[in-house]
């Protein structure tokens, strides 16, 4: 059961808000050439064919966070319904704060992008640790099944934003949702 407003609902970004995979895959392609498809990235730990450099996706995109933060994140796509989703869940009296584990070095070109896309939230929290469980809050909303997971650990409602490398079994007791219509049906 998701929380009746007043709850804090915590809400990463990457896979939530917004797509990171599209560009992630276009770099993979331009300086690696690798040419693969965001729904062909099935697992966190998906490994770059022929790359013993980056063994995994998550190295691509800390790569990326640190050598080119503006064009990977100030690119992505909002996912579809995401700046009315987030107002709604404001309009219905939830305080929705960011929890992302984007490198702090980042957090303004996250800022500005949020603002450039309408986005709303009440709070930007700057040191998210590894646990996402130990953020104060009542929900928490993320692609990450392993966050998730903590959320529920820790007391919290945990909604799971399906992706191709989300897995709903690794965090049983979760909502489990497609898209930003899903969440604010859930939550409001």
């Amino acid at each position: 059961m998701v929380p009746e407003p007043p709850a804090t609902v915590l809400v990463d970004l990457d896979g939530t808000v917004c797509a990171q995979l599209p560009r992630a895959c276009e770099y993979l392609d331009a300086e690696y050439g690798v040419s693969v498809a965001p729904a062909d990235v099935d697992a966190w730990s998906w490994r770059v064919p022929g790359h013993d450099a980056h063994a995994h996706i998550g190295e691509v995109i800390v790569e990326l966070m640190e050598e080119r933060p503006e064009w990977f994140l100030g690119g992505l796509d909002p996912l579809p319904g995401v700046a009315e989703g987030m107002a709604a869940l404001s309009d219905a009296g939830y305080e929705v704060h960011i929890a992302t584990h984007r490198i702090p070095e980042t957090h303004d070109v996250s800022k500005a992008w949020l603002a450039d896309h309408g986005v709303e939230y009440d709070r930007f929290v700057h040191d998210v640790p590894a646990n996402k469980g130990h953020l104060d809050g009542d929900a928490l909303l993320d692609d990450y099944h392993g966050n998730v997971a903590d959320a529920l650990a820790a007391g919290k409602a945990g909604v799971l934003v399906r992706q191709p490398y989300s897995d709903p079994a690794a965090c049983a007791g979760a909502h489990v949702v497609d898209g930003w219509d899903d969440v604010t049906d859930l939550f409001c």
